[in-house]
């Protein structure tokens, strides 16, 4: 009778174990990694879909990001800056250091971006200001690593062949989802913007040129010719 009882308690541990399954709590990301990534902007029901190569670097221990937005690019942070261009789908490299830059090194063409408050926005208890410095009181600024805290779970899907886990939370202007395996190496970053409307953009991982680790000081450097604010604020 001993041996029975314990075989179906043992059996009632596993009933449990499998009914009362533990949701995957939302990642910390490492305090610096680097990793490659393929970028994909779709407008939903149109059918072009322009695409490009890029490289992500973070250090949050110097409080440095860097995301190189390469050759087709059509990233909506570096397009209609206002700078004076050959070609504005050529790479991008968008920098957050003391405050956001965007620099188009092929061309050797940068700024500093800046953001557009409507008229008689009071910013200060005597000021009244249309545009400021994009920094961190704006949002400009980097991720912290526990940006996911609070971020739903939602479940298991296969990206690039892999099973990766994904968790979802609501931003300023985008959802934003965060997709990895059970490892920790990043599978995808996923955003769905409200502004403009119904645009789903994707930045797939090169899982094999993930590293994690302090990134190389330099990769942040501001170019010294970047010493203008960007004609064209953000909104």
């Amino acid at each position: 009778m001993t041996k029975f009882y314990v075989v179906v308690c043992l059996l009632g541990v596993m009933s449990l174990t499998q009914t009362f399954k533990v949701t995957p709590q939302p990642p910390t990301w490492p305090s610096a990694f680097s990793v490659d990534f393929h970028e994909v902007y779709r407008f939903i029901n149109i059918s072009a879909i322009p695409s490009n190569d890029g490289a992500w670097y973070y250090d949050y221990n110097i409080r440095r990001a860097r995301f190189d937005h390469l050759q087709g690019q059509s990233n909506y942070f570096c397009q209609g800056r206002g700078l004076t261009l050959k070609d504005n789908h050529s790479d991008c490299h968008l920098i957050f250091a003391t405050e956001m830059y965007v620099h188009y090194p092929r061309e050797k063409q940068c700024c500093r971006c800046s953001m557009r408050f409507g008229p008689g926005v009071r910013i200060g208890p005597d000021t009244i200001l249309e545009h400021r410095a994009c920094g961190p009181a704006e949002g400009c600024t980097v991720l912290k690593p526990a940006w996911l805290t609070g971020a739903k779970y939602i479940g298991k899907q296969t990206i690039s062949g892999m099973v990766c886990h994904g968790w979802e939370k609501q931003g300023a202007v985008a959802a934003d989802r965060w997709y990895q395996r059970e490892d920790g190496t990043p599978c995808q970053y996923w955003e769905m913007l409200s502004i403009p409307a119904h645009l789903l953009h994707t930045m797939t991982f090169n899982v094999s040129t993930y590293k994690v680790g302090p990134v190389q000081r330099s990769v942040f450097d501001v170019p010294h010719y970047c010493n203008i604010t960007c004609p064209n604020p953000y909104p």
